[in-house]
């Protein structure tokens, strides 16, 4: 049986409805998760460092590739001010690190198995995070604090995974990951002053992201322009 233009009408508002409905539903479920689809602009991030310092940027075999150690080259790097690469609000700031078997290491542990130590990780929008690893200390900041760049963060130590002064670093772009997890799918080259930093594989295809075999990125000294 024909269907009459007033059934036309009606169904036509109805499909109307429905889909009005499913693009409501899915704005609110992204709007829920907290994190957008696409990253937003990069921002200008900065070395994590006061203006005008020379550091050198380094990585190794089994680091996870795009990892950044930062070594200071006017002496010793332990106590050295670590500042925010850029504007943002913190995402977490406090102690992470385990033991072997995966107890948890007390904090100020030198040496763990695996993690930050003390440590700070900025959420700067539009997906893109910063990490700081093996502070010296609880950080100069808290959780949910908003910081400008080159808010002081702590000093770098050898607190954690690590035996060696030094800042561990991270650029992370969280649209990358589904999970948005902050970890190895996310992770990117980090790019100061506009520049890419030059590390980018550390020449294991264990490790992530690439995960390729091949030759480590060679070390590169960089000035603060942190100003």
């Amino acid at each position: 049986m024909p269907v009459s233009a007033r059934g036309i009408y009606r169904l036509t508002v109805l499909g109307v409805i429905v889909a009005c409905v499913i693009v409501s539903w899915v704005t609110l479920a992204r709007r829920a998760e907290g994190h957008p689809q696409k990253p937003g602009p990069r921002p200008a991030f900065q070395l994590p460092f006061p203006c005008g310092e020379s550091w050198s940027l380094t990585t190794y075999a089994g680091h996870d590739d795009y990892d950044i150690d930062f070594f200071y080259n006017g002496g010793p790097s332990g106590g050295r001010a670590v500042l925010a690469s850029a504007d943002g609000t913190v995402a977490w700031a406090g102690w992470q690190a385990t033991l072997e078997g995966g107890a948890p290491a007390a904090p100020g542990t030198v040496g763990t198995r695996g993690g930050l130590g003390f440590g700070v990780i900025i959420n700067h929008g539009g997906g893109w995070f910063t990490s700081y690893g093996h502070l010296q200390t609880w950080p100069e900041v808290k959780q949910g604090q908003v910081v400008p760049r080159g808010r002081l963060l702590g000093h770098v130590g050898k607190t954690g995974s690590t035996s060696i002064e030094h800042l561990h670093y991270e650029q992370h772009d969280d649209t990358r990951d589904p999970r948005h997890t902050r970890g190895n799918a996310d992770k990117v080259e980090s790019v100061f002053d506009g520049v890419p930093s030059g590390i980018t594989s550390d020449g294991s295809a264990g490790t992530g992201p690439l995960r390729t075999a091949g030759p480590v990125s060679p070390p590169q000294n960089r000035t603060s322009r942190n100003c």
